[in-house]
């Protein structure tokens, strides 16, 4: 198994990171897609009904056949209740696979630690998910209180610093520095007994401690995921532009409807990839700020020292 509790270093936050996943991905990859596979399926059928409502109001204005289309109209008179239930339910949909993907990777390296490898079943992880339901509401609810108002300050002031230039490197320092410490409060809020407040005061130590490798390598594994989410998305696209790009060719009339159509089509799977993608590969990050609380215990606990005392006297006897 790899170390949680482990002293690290910048270049073994990153290292450790890909290490897990290529010695224990598949196990937690797979629980991933047990626990959230449903779900994921329901939010595509979602982001397809609101695609196909988009695109085919939109592309009937650019149909010159049919000039008298009004978009408004035709949104409210004839897909009002499926584009309303639809957007619901992707929003509500969301908001829960959020909460649900940044506590699955918690949850796991719990467990992870708790049986010393990745030998136990998904039952324990829906077992965990269960009895830590209350406190992943809790979290949420609070932080929307707590850190959101403070970060929507933050970035009014940055944006505005923006016009004269220093407000650009403070806001691709602030916003890993800020992820790492929302993140670092919610594993530690997850895997203890510890109030909002005591969890949130103790990642703020962890980050103040460790700034620069954490919000460095916080940066990079950010980096990685978009670099990877623009090659899935970017092959559709390219393909869907070609194509419209083909079929306007050199009409006077416009793109035909059925080069539209399949250009909506194209274009709702770039959508869906992209989300899906960002789901799962947002298990990368979430790992990777678990390597950065663990070390950070272990330089406050040295948890892993001690048992290496216990086991030398357990050996000794």
């Amino acid at each position: 198994m790899i170390a949680l509790f482990k002293k690290r270093n910048f270049n073994d936050y990153l290292n450790d990171t890909f290490s897990f996943f290529k010695k224990d991905g598949k196990h937690f990859l797979k629980n991933y897609f047990v626990l959230n596979g449903i779900f994921l399926l329901l939010l595509v059928v979602f982001i397809y009904f609101l695609s196909k409502i988009y695109f085919e109001a939109i592309f009937s204005t650019l149909d010159q056949t049919n000039p008298g289309y009004n978009f408004v109209e035709e949104l409210f008179n004839e897909n009002l209740g499926v584009f309303i239930a639809s957007l619901i339910g992707f929003i509500l949909l969301s908001l829960f696979l959020t909460l649900l993907n940044f506590a699955y990777p918690i949850i796991y390296l719990d467990k992870y630690d708790q049986f010393q490898g990745s030998n136990f079943s998904t039952a324990e992880i829906i077992n965990g998910l269960k009895a830590k339901m209350g406190r992943i509401f809790l979290f949420f609810i609070i932080s929307l209180f707590v850190i959101t108002p403070a970060i929507a300050i933050l970035f009014t002031v940055l944006i505005l610093l923006s016009f004269i230039i220093i407000g650009i490197p403070l806001m691709m320092i602030a916003f890993p520095a800020i992820f790492s410490l929302i993140t670092l409060t919610f594993y530690d809020y997850l895997t203890t007994e510890n109030g909002y407040f005591t969890s949130l005061g103790n990642a703020a130590g962890y980050l103040k401690k460790q700034f620069w490798p954490i919000v460095g390598v916080t940066m990079l594994m950010y980096m990685i995921i978009q670099v990877v989410l623009t090659l899935f998305s970017m092959i559709p696209y390219v393909i869907a532009m070609v194509m419209l790009f083909t079929s306007i060719g050199d009409r006077t009339t416009g793109p035909t409807q059925d080069a539209l159509s399949t250009f909506g089509v194209l274009m709702t799977v770039v959508f869906v990839t992209v989300i899906l993608a960002n789901y799962i590969l947002n298990n990368l990050l979430i790992v990777n700020q678990g390597m950065i609380y663990y070390s950070r215990k272990e330089h406050d606990e040295n948890k892993a020292t001690f048992g290496e005392i216990d086991s030398i006297g357990t050996n000794f006897e």
